[in-house]
């Protein structure tokens, strides 16, 4: 007769279920406070993972949009069910601000200098020198002509001026 070993001697398989005051939570963050041991719920909010950490530990549950969740417990080699509920967080967003890069141009400024910097930073671009040309203040691309028109002008009037320095 064969003998069943138990694969998890010495290890705690903690499991349970993250709620709401409504609905489950899937996706909700579940760890040991200060190890590497975890797990995320899934769309049911149901978790379980084994831990080989023993004594005294914190777990530790969170999910965007709710408040940190930590417990205290005893981890022995025996099984810890939890049933957890997660209290909703009223989180504002503050005004996010885009820059395309240190670049100006106006009417005061005539002239726009890119560094390789501003060239590379400039969302969208790609570090393409032309594409972070077409992100100044009045230019635009019309259909599939050469070049730029800027502020009204026809695509003939424009220049690119490009000035390579070490």
């Amino acid at each position: 007769m064969a003998a069943i070993i138990d694969k998890t001697y010495g290890q705690a398989v903690i499991s349970g279920k993250v709620m709401s005051k409504k609905d489950a939570v899937p996706g909700a963050s579940i760890t040991i406070k200060d190890t590497y041991d975890g797990t995320t719920s899934d769309s049911s909010g149901n978790f379980k993972f084994t831990t080989t950490e023993k004594g005294e530990r914190i777990i530790v549950i969170s999910a965007v949009g709710y408040k940190t969740f930590e417990e205290k417990l005893t981890l022995s080699n025996q099984p810890v069910s939890l049933d957890i509920t997660l209290k909703e967080e009223v989180t504002e967003l503050n005004a996010v601000i885009v820059s395309a890069g240190t670049f100006e141009a106006g009417d005061k400024k005539r002239a726009a200098v890119l560094s390789s910097l501003d060239v590379a930073t400039t969302a969208g671009s790609n570090a393409d020198i032309t594409a972070a040309l077409k992100t100044l203040p009045g230019t635009q691309q019309v259909g599939e002509q050469e070049g730029l028109f800027v502020r009204g002008g026809a695509g003939y009037e424009t220049k690119q001026y490009m000035m390579a320095t070490l």
